[in-house]
C-alpha cells in the first residue's frame, strides 16, 4: 500500500527501496537467528526425548516381563525353574496349613461351605503370589538380595525387624505342634501324658540342642521330610475320607471324644457371608507366607529374568493352593464343624496311617525348627543393634534360652492352633507381605518422578488399594479370632 501511495515520487522509491533494503537486512539475520534457535531447540529436545526414552527402556526393563535376564547379579543364579519350583512349593508348604479345615468350620458346617473355602484359598494364593513376584522386582531396581537390603534402601531402618516377631508367632505354632503330636504318639505307645510335659520333653530333650547346632546346613535336608510329610497326610486324609473310618459306624469314629467326631449341620456356603470367614482368610496369610525368602528366589533363579520368576511363583503358589484345597476338603468332609485346629488331633491313636503322618511331621518340625528359630534369633540381634563383638556363643546360648522359654511359656496357655495361625498371621503377615512391599514400590516409583510410566503408576496405587484390603481383613480376623 506504501508503494503504490508513492508510486509518482522518485526521492520516496529510492528512500522505500533504502527501507526494504534494510528491512530484509534485518529479516534475513532474525531469519537465520530464529533458524539456530530452532535447531538448538530441536536437538535439545531430541536429546531430552531420547534420554527420557532410555530411561523409560530401563524402567520398563525393571518392571515389567522381560524376556532379558537381570543385569543384578545375574551371574550368580545356577537354579533352574524345577529347582525353584521344588524348593518354593517346600518353603510354601508346611505344618501350619494342618488347621485350614478348622478355618472352614470357623463360618460353614455343611459341606457346601467348601465352595466358598476353596475360592478364598485360591484367591488368595493369587494375590500373595503377586506380591512375591512385588518383591523380586524391588529388590532388582535397588540392586540388594534381601529383604532387609530392600527395605532399608528405599525406606531406613524403621520396622525391619518385625519379621523377627512373626517368626517368633511362627515358632509358638510348631512347639504346639510338636506338644499335640507328642502327646498322641505317646498315647499310641501307652504312655498318657500332659501336653505340658510333652512340650517341656520335646524342648528341652531336641529343640534346645538343635538350636545350639552352629553349622544348620546338616539340617536342611529335613525340611524335605516335613513336604513329604504334608503330601503323605493329604493322601491319607483322602484315603480316609474315601474309605469311610471316620463316618457313622466307621472302625474309628467310636475311638474319639464327642468333641472330636464328625459333626455337620446346615450352614454351607451362606455362612461365607459372616465376618467368622475372615478367620479363614487370616490363616492363608500364614499357609502363604515365604516373602521374607522372595529376595533370594530371584537372586538364585539362573537367567533370572521377571517372566522366569513370575513363572516359577505362579507355578509353585498353584500347586501349594491345590494342596491347600485338597487338605481343606478331606479334613473338613471327614470332620465338619469339629475340625480341630490342627487336624490330626480329629483322627484316632490307633488308626496307623495317622501314626505315620504324625511322625513324620513331628520329626520334621524338630530338625527344622532351628532354621526359622535362627533367622528369628538374628532379627532380635538386629532389632536390638547388638554389635557383632557382642555376639559371642556364649552371649548367643544365653539368648536361645531366653527365646526358647518365652515360646514355649506361649505354647503352654495357647492350644488352638488355628486361632495362633490366623493372628499371627494377620498381625505380621500384614506387614511382611501387604503393607512393606506396598510402600517400597511407591516410593521407588516416587523416585523415578515424571520418567515412571502411567502403568506403573496405576500399579503402584493398585498395590496400595491391595494393601489396605489387607490390612482391613487382616485387623477384622484378629479381632474375630481374639472375641471368639
Amino acid at each position: 500500500s506504501r508503494r503504490r501511495s508513492l508510486d509518482d515520487n522518485d526521492s520516496d522509491q529510492e528512500s522505500l527501496v533504502t527501507f526494504d533494503a534494510d528491512v530484509m537486512h534485518h529479516s534475513d539475520r532474525d531469519r537465520l537467528h530464529s533458524g539456530r534457535l530452532s535447531r538448538i531447540r530441536s536437538s535439545f529436545m531430541s536429546s531430552r526425548s531420547s534420554i527420557r526414552a532410555s530411561i523409560r527402556v530401563a524402567v520398563d526393563r525393571t518392571f515389567t516381563l522381560p524376556g532379558e535376564p537381570c543385569d543384578i547379579r545375574e551371574n550368580e543364579g545356577t537354579a533352574t525353574m524345577t529347582n525353584e519350583i521344588f524348593n518354593l512349593v517346600k518353603n510354601l508348604v508346611g505344618a501350619g496349613a494342618l488347621g485350614l479345615p478348622s478355618g472352614v468350620a470357623a463360618f460353614g458346617n455343611a459341606p457346601s461351605a467348601l465352595i466358598p473355602a476353596a475360592f478364598i484359598i485360591i484367591t488368595m494364593g493369587a494375590i500373595f503370589a503377586y506380591y512375591f513376584v512385588l518383591m523380586g522386582r524391588i529388590c532388582r531396581i535397588t540392586n540388594t538380595a534381601s529383604y532387609r537390603e530392600a527395605w532399608v534402601d528405599i525406606m531406613g531402618d524403621e520396622g525391619s525387624g518385625i519379621v523377627a516377631l512373626f517368626v517368633t508367632l511362627m515358632g509358638v505354632a510348631y512347639s504346639m505342634i510338636l506338644a499335640d503330636t507328642t502327646k498322641a504318639l505317646l498315647k499310641t505307645a501307652g504312655i498318657e501324658w500332659t501336653r505340658t510335659n510333652c512340650l517341656l520333653l520335646i524342648t528341652i530333650v531336641a529343640l534346645w540342642p538343635l538350636c545350639n547346632v552352629k553349622k544348620l546346613t546338616v539340617l536342611a535336608p529335613f525340611s524335605l521330610l516335613g513336604s513329604f510329610g504334608i503330601l503323605f497326610t493329604v493322601g491319607c486324609m483322602g484315603w480316609r475320607y474315601f474309605d469311610g473310618s471316620y463316618a457313622p459306624g466307621g472302625r474309628y469314629v467310636n475311638n474319639l471324644s464327642e468333641d472330636m467326631k464328625p459333626s455337620f449341620g446346615a450352614v454351607g456356603a451362606a455362612g461365607a457371608l459372616s465376618a467368622d470367614v475372615f478367620i479363614l482368610v487370616c490363616m492363608t496369610f500364614q499357609a502363604y507366607f515365604a516373602h521374607y525368602n522372595a529376595p533370594r528366589y530371584y537372586v538364585e533363579l539362573k537367567r533370572n529374568t521377571i517372566t522366569r520368576f513370575g513363572g516359577v511363583v505362579a507355578s509353585s503358589f498353584g500347586i501349594s493352593a491345590l494342596l491347600y484345597v485338597l487338605l481343606a476338603v478331606f479334613g473338613f468332609l471327614t470332620f465338619g464343624e469339629n475340625s480341630d485346629g490342627f487336624i490330626l488331633n480329629n483322627y484316632s491313636t490307633s488308626d496307623d496311617l495317622a501314626t505315620i503322618c504324625r511322625v513324620c511331621i513331628a520329626v520334621a518340625l524338630v530338625f527344622t525348627y532351628p532354621l526359622p528359630f535362627i533367622g528369628m534369633r538374628d532379627g532380635i540381634l538386629d532389632l536390638l543393634e547388638v554389635p557383632i563383638q557382642k555376639q559371642t556363643s556364649q552371649n548367643l546360648n544365653v539368648l536361645t534360652v531366653v527365646i526358647l522359654t518365652v515360646i514355649t511359656l506361649l505354647a503352654m496357655n495357647f492350644t488352638d492352633l488355628g486361632i495362633v495361625n490366623a493372628v499371627g498371621g494377620a498381625l505380621f503377615g500384614t506387614a511382611v507381605v501387604f503393607i512393606f512391599p506396598a510402600l517400597m514400590f511407591r516410593d521407588a516409583m516416587h523416585g523415578l518422578g515424571f520418567h515412571a510410566t502411567t502403568k506403573q503408576l496405576q500399579e503402584s496405587r493398585f498395590s496400595v488399594w491391595l494393601m489396605w484390603f489387607g490390612i482391613t481383613i487382616g485387623a477384622l480376623g484378629v479381632f474375630i479370632a481374639l472375641s471368639g
